[in-house]
């Protein structure tokens, strides 16, 4: 770029008055006869003169740029792209023509790998006609490269064309690619490419396949097979194993699915556990709507492990007897019968890793070795390796309050007699009305309410309420060991006032309670039952109310048996409450008092009477091939956790008006294990009604449906997780060891073996290794500290390149997330290709002394042109060219 430019512009008009002062005279004194060329050529100078001491005034400017801009347009031309290869070639066009002066321009296209399309400055080729590998996008790769081709003396520009899904680099890698960028003074501006499909385009393809790694013989086993389609679409699903001898795909399946447009379609195979083994299987779409073949097959590997490992400990060797024949040839049982105390069990997670399912049949913990650390290794296998915890009959844990119950307790899904520590809601609503201080009634009333508190643990939640004229809410729901001496005061100073209105005090109490997340909450009314006639509550509706929303009321009478009517009150506000009816005739009967509802001890912890069995859930896959059972004669009283599923109970008569459905068995999950608990026994006489052939079945039913769902043997998780071309596989172990080291042997599809070790980092070992094509990679981990080491094997498939994934999200996020601020993004391909002018380097030529000098000069030459005769010069010009020769 070149630029004239005027210091002081207004300076061109001193040419005027000098033009005029030169030709004005110029005119008056030639005349016709003595205009001569001395005269022309004087005047000629003169003019010049007057033209280069104006400019030299105006400040005569000459600027010039210097520096030289060099832009590459990098464009991804990978397999996502190719709907949009000619809106590419658009936007190329549209930079070509905005480019600022003194540029040239380079194309380089890219996949999986690169190519310059275009040299610099050389005409622009069609990025149909690039020859790159499209089955990837590899933007780190292109711009490192494209970054190469730049001169030191030169503007730096890149101008990056994609969707922004690098299917070999995770973001860190983009954001460092653009950083270096930045250090080598290159700015990097991008052009989102949108890639979605577009309406109308007809894609169906498998997305992914859901499958337990590794398996059990003969434990059922499914594939979920996930597809998807951009419009509704009918295609032919097929299943196939490969073949161990002949290497070729066997078909196992055919399947009809029918997908909605723009729906996920969700498909179950059932996959063969006959034999043991390594299995690779592939799934494959057909469909006559399809725009991609790329994407219609997806492979996986299973491992079905031979026999499962069970670890049983009881004290009763008829268990194990039993559980041997449950389990016959699908397991391995190694058992342990405690006998005494310090009874030697393994303990440590390393230890306990090599077994399935964990069994504890009528056994007392504490006589185990180790038994805190047993039960805290239990926690890590079943929540972090999936195990299985299976407890039968009689734990010898009812109120009991030792460390080792409480941290085995927490694994289960059910309480077990005192154990329980649920928080419960307590309210008293005390009756402070004039009838019960005239007959110094509310004495004894205060009492019973204190003794009430003296039943309830410091867990337990209190609310109080007074009622008399107007009810009121003394206390809001609060942990009594946080406000029991505050309590006992609001309860003793209470003062009596006038008006009785029970029901309106029931129903105070009521709307308080009600909405609170409490799983078990009761009212206790303390009163002598007189209540005004026509007050507006119906106090026995109000507490049937309240039972029917899982709140028992019970009510105390205080000194007035020998009224009917508040008998009658009190007694039907117990009934309709579910609670219990009490009556005081006296103060001494206060220490007498047995809030049966409301106590927490279990009067009875091992119920052996005939029961019936109820079943709460009888689409449970332990109920398969049972439709009922008979009654059981003997079972451990508990109580089932809220996040339990409770699939038989049975009824327990706690007293005279109160029946508690207590756990027969139920389950509950534990973040990646289960455990369940059968709370009558696996032997003995507590079964007797029940047929060996249903036992058998029953039995069965629960350790199949508590087989784990997939079989991990050492002390650590494993995680591959892929990322294109280039993949991460890490190890976790439960307890880190600063002396352990791992080591991995990675097998590639094609059989190359390639070993190298973990590098410790934070919390897990982890490596990073090339996973560029398709196809199983096997895995074999080695874990060693000491004298302890532990070998894993399992396989990951790259079922297919994620390049072809046709419902990838495509978003201009995805450029934002490693651009991070630098430079532009446009959606549309309009970029500001102007120039920082800081960047840009240019030369400032000043012609005010060189014109000045001119000026001079000229005036010199005037003078020896006037001062000599015409003749004369033309004499001395032509002696000059004489004497070089000229003539």
């Amino acid at each position: 770029m070149k630029n004239i430019s005027f210091d002081n512009p207004f300076w061109l008009l001193l040419a005027i008055p000098l033009l005029l002062a030169l030709v004005i005279p110029y005119c008056i004194a030639v005349s016709k006869d003595n205009k001569n060329k001395g005269w022309i050529a004087s005047l000629i100078i003169h003019l010049a003169i007057v033209f280069a001491l104006t400019l030299s005034a105006a400040g005569l400017v000459h600027t010039t740029v210097i520096t030289r801009t060099k832009v590459y347009i990098v464009a991804d031309v990978s397999y996502s792209s190719h709907r949009n290869l000619d809106k590419i070639d658009e936007y190329i066009q549209s930079i070509d023509d905005n480019l600022p002066p003194n540029s040239r321009l380079g194309i380089v296209c890219f996949g999986n790998d690169y190519q310059i399309l275009t040299s610099s400055g050389t005409a622009i080729k069609s990025v149909k006609q690039a020859d790159v590998d499209d089955s990837g996008t590899d933007i780190v790769s292109a711009l490192d490269f494209t970054s190469t081709l730049f001169s030191v003396n030169e503007l730096k520009r890149i101008i990056l064309i994609t969707d922004g899904l690098d299917t070999a680099s995770a973001n860190p890698e983009l954001v460092s690619a653009v950083e270096r960028l930045t250090t080598k003074d290159i700015r990097l501006d991008a052009v989102y490419l949108n890639n979605r499909l577009q309406d109308g385009e007809s894609e169906l393809q498998v997305n992914s396949v859901e499958h337990t790694k590794a398996t059990y013989l003969h434990h059922s086993s499914q594939a979920v097979v996930e597809l998807q389609s951009s419009v509704d679409n009918e295609a032919i699903l097929e299943l196939f194993v490969k073949d161990q001898t002949n290497g070729e795909y066997d078909k196992l399946s055919t399947t009809v699915a029918q997908i909605d447009a723009g729906s996920v379609c969700k498909i179950a195979l059932d996959l063969p556990t006959d034999l043991s083994g390594t299995f690779d299987y592939k799934v494959e779409i057909t469909s006559a709507q399809d725009s991609s073949p790329y994407n219609n097959a997806y492979a996986f590997t299973q491992i079905v492990a031979g026999k499962r490992n069970v670890l049983v400990v009881t004290e009763r060797p008829s268990d194990t007897v039993q559980l041997s024949d449950l389990y016959g040839e699908l397991a391995t049982i190694d058992p342990y019968v405690v006998m005494g105390e310090n009874a030697n069990v393994p303990y440590t997670v390393e230890q306990l890793a090599q077994y399935d399912e964990i069994i504890l049949s009528n056994v007392d913990v504490r006589k185990i070795n180790n038994a805190n650390a047993f039960i805290d290794s239990i926690d890590v296998v079943v929540s972090q390796y999936g195990k299985s915890l299976i407890t039968l009959g009689d734990l010898y844990m009812q109120n009991k309050e030792d460390p080792v119950f409480t941290k085995l307790e927490e694994l289960l899904p059910v309480r077990f007699g005192n154990a329980n520590k649920d928080a419960k809601l307590y309210t008293i609503v005390l009756d402070i009305s004039r009838s019960m201080h005239d007959t110094a009634q509310l004495i004894t009333a205060k009492d019973a309410s204190q003794k009430l508190l003296t039943v309830l643990n410091d867990d337990d939640y209190v609310a109080f309420v007074t009622l008399a004229g107007a009810a009121e809410v003394k206390l809001t729901p609060t942990r009594l060991g946080d406000c029991r001496n505050e309590l006992n005061l609001l309860i003793q100073n209470a003062e009596p006032t006038q008006g009785t209105f029970i029901g309106t005090a029931l129903q105070m109490a009521y709307s308080h309670i009600k909405d609170l997340p409490f799983e078990e909450k009761q009212v206790m009314l303390i009163s002598d039952g007189e209540t005004f006639t026509y007050e507006p509550e119906d106090a026995v509706l109000v507490a049937q109310n309240m039972h029917a929303d899982g709140i028992t009321v019970s009510a105390v009478n205080v000194f007035n048996g020998e009224n009917q009517d508040a008998v009658d009150l009190l007694s039907g506000v117990a009934e309709k409450g579910g609670g219990n009816y009490y009556l005081l005739e006296r103060q001494e009967q206060v220490a007498e008092l047995i809030f049966a509802t409301i106590a927490d001890e279990l009067t009875e912890s091992v119920i052996e009477q005939e029961t019936a069995v109820t079943v709460q859930t009888f689409r449970d896959d332990v109920m398969d091939g049972i439709s009922s059972l008979p009654h059981i004669f003997g079972y451990v009283n508990s109580k089932a956790k809220l996040d339990a599923t409770l699939v038989l109970s049975v009824d327990y008569q706690k007293n005279a008006d109160t029946v508690l459905q207590v756990p027969l068995y139920s389950y509950r999950e534990h973040h990646n294990g289960k455990v369940a608990t059968f709370t009558s026994s696996l032997s003995g006489n507590w079964l007797n009604g029940w047929s060996d052939d249903l036992q058998s079945l029953f039995f069965e039913n629960v350790l199949k449906t508590n087989t784990p769902t997939e079989r991990i043997h050492c002390p650590y998780t494993v995680d591959f997780a892929y990322g294109g071309s280039h993949s991460t596989l890490a190890i976790q172990p439960s307890y880190l060891n600063p002396l352990a080291q791992a080591t991995v042997k990675l097998t590639t599809p094609d059989g190359t073996v390639t070993e190298k070790q973990l590098a410790f980092d934070l919390n897990r070992y982890y490596t990073n290794f090339e996973t560029p094509v398709t196809g199983r990679y096997g895995i074999e981990i080695t874990y060693t500290y000491g004298t302890h080491s532990f070998t894993s094997q399992t396989y990951f498939t790259v079922p297919r390149l994620p390049e072809y994934d046709a419902f990838a999200t495509f978003d201009e996020a995805n450029l934002h997330k490693f651009m991070r601020g630098v430079g532009q993004i446009s959606t549309d391909g309009e970029l500001d290709l102007t120039n920082d002018e800081k960047d840009v380097a240019t030369y400032e030529l000043s012609f005010r002394l060189p014109l000045l000098i001119v000026a001079v000069i000229l005036f010199v030459v005037d003078v020896f042109i006037r001062k000599t005769r015409w003749n004369d010069v033309k004499g001395w010009f032509n002696k000059k060219k004489k004497g070089g020769k000229r003539i």
